[in-house]
């Protein structure tokens, strides 16, 4: 909802945005002055919009001293559980070590299987043999016609009479 209702400038909130934030171009501040200085509405949304910025850049956030304490006790305790596991490898048993091998070594075998498989299904059916050409040669009696196969048909210039 724009504070301008009775603002006949469509432009104005925008330009006024602009300039506020640094981003009007330099050559279009003339006409934003003068619109201001004919313009009581957008005048006031000018100051209010002034006035925010300058309240917004001295307000300092208050952070009380206990919120810097609780922080830092979180982080603590974060640091804390995630710090890595220890080592279990020398706990574990041979028989569950071998026995991982050789599901490790079963699954990629089953994997190499099914790759195979898929492949020799999926795999494109070979193209029949080409046919060889031939060139037959028949004389006619007005010169000769070339015969070339499979369905190809060459006839040389024949004599003029």
């Amino acid at each position: 909802m724009t504070m301008l209702s009775f603002c006949t400038d469509d432009e104005a909130e925008m330009r006024l945005n602009e300039y506020v934030d640094g981003e009007l171009d330099p050559a279009e501040q003339p006409a934003l002055f003068g619109h201001l200085a004919a313009c009581a509405g957008c005048r006031h949304q000018f100051d209010a919009l002034l006035a925010f910025r300058l309240a917004a850049r001295q307000e300092p956030l208050a952070v009380p001293a206990s919120a810097d304490a609780a922080l830092f006790a979180r982080l603590d305790k974060q640091r804390r559980l995630s710090r890595r596991a220890p080592d279990r490898r020398a706990q574990r048993s041979a028989v569950g070590h071998a026995l991982r091998r050789r599901v490790s070594l079963g699954a990629l075998l089953a994997v190499a299987g099914m790759a195979v498989w898929v492949g020799s299904v999926l795999a494109p059916t070979p193209a029949p043999p080409a046919q060889e050409e031939r060139v037959v040669e028949a004389v006619l009696s007005d010169g000769a016609l070339y015969l070339i196969d499979p369905g190809v048909t060459v006839e040389a210039p024949r004599a003029a009479h």
